[in-house]
């Protein structure tokens, strides 16, 4: 009988590539991570990886097997939500991976409405960017990501996993509170402006990239930061301006916010499961709040003062 927890191992390594990345989703060592997959090589009595150096490939034997561990794992999160529906009791333990700003205006709310009305179920809420967390749900360490998109920029790959669209928002000017600007506020006559950016390479500094293009400029970054109370300070300080989804907008008193012309990208929220899980009661229920207090949170961000 082949173990499902190695096979998970063996189909994190086909999505990841290397037995590092498995191990930092997983939170095995690497050796660990080794010796697991060396006993699933010996309980099939094949070959799987081809070792070159510190690299690992696949063999076509492992790649196979690697494709059939995914449909078994997704069966077994079936059977057991079929099994958990026969008793048609919400309870249990859920973990709910999210970003920081869904976590405290979304995931957080959630958990407290869920706590309230079904006292026999647990749910832990885990910060999780992403890139983080996908793996960790297609690995069972998680059983919900909440997780994020913007509009016209690439989001993350969640091939295998079912999406649940919780809200769109939009994202607004930060200014720094002594500006007079009217709102809305062309973003062309902020063309030669110092810009607190996103990371690098993510999407929220895409977003800010395609909104100043559309306005038919290139933005002038001065900083780069991806935490939004960072990103807040910095403005409040007066180096520079932003753009920000409108829930990770906290209210300083050193920035005020506006509608930027054209609108900017809107940040799309959403909540990914795997395939089949979402029959079981405990997380079914999970579900249903988000989407309920995604519908709601999403109507009152854009009826907010200044939309």
């Amino acid at each position: 009988m082949l173990d499902v927890r190695r096979l998970r191992l063996l189909s994190e390594l086909s999505r990841r590539g290397t037995i590092a990345g498995v191990a930092r989703v997983v939170g095995y060592t690497p050796s660990a991570v080794s010796q697991s997959l060396a006993k699933l090589e010996r309980e099939v009595g094949v070959t799987l990886l081809e070792r070159d150096g510190r690299h690992v490939r696949l063999t076509p034997a492992a790649r196979e097997l690697a494709a059939r561990a995914d449909r078994v794992l997704e069966e077994l999160d079936a059977a057991e939500a079929e099994l958990a529906t026969e008793q048609q009791t919400v309870r249990g333990d859920i973990a709910i991976g999210a970003f920081p700003s869904a976590a405290a205006g979304l995931v957080g709310p959630a958990v407290v409405e869920l706590a309230g009305r079904h006292p026999e179920l647990r749910c832990a809420v885990r910060e999780h960017e992403p890139e983080d967390g996908i793996p960790l749900l297609r690995a069972g360490e998680l059983d919900v990501l909440v997780t994020e998109s913007y509009e016209g920029v690439g989001p993350a790959a969640i091939g295998g996993l079912d999406s649940r669209p919780l809200l769109t928002e939009p994202l607004l000017l930060v200014l720094p509170s002594a500006d007079a600007s009217d709102d809305p506020v062309p973003l062309e006559t902020l063309s030669e402006a110092p810009w607190v950016a996103g990371l690098a390479g993510s999407p929220f500094a895409a977003a800010l990239e395609r909104a100043c293009r559309s306005a038919g400029f290139w933005p002038r970054i001065a900083h780069r930061a991806d935490e939004a109370f960072l990103i807040q300070s910095l403005v409040g300080s007066g180096l520079g301006i932003a753009l920000l989804p409108a829930l990770a907008c906290s209210g300083s008193a050193h920035v005020r916010y506006a509608r930027p012309l054209p609108p900017a990208p809107g940040r799309q929220i959403f909540a990914l499961v795997r395939r089949g899980a979402a029959r079981r009661p405990a997380l079914a229920a999970t579900l249903e709040e988000l989407v309920r207090l995604g519908d709601q949170t999403g109507a009152a961000l854009w009826k907010r003062p200044g939309f």
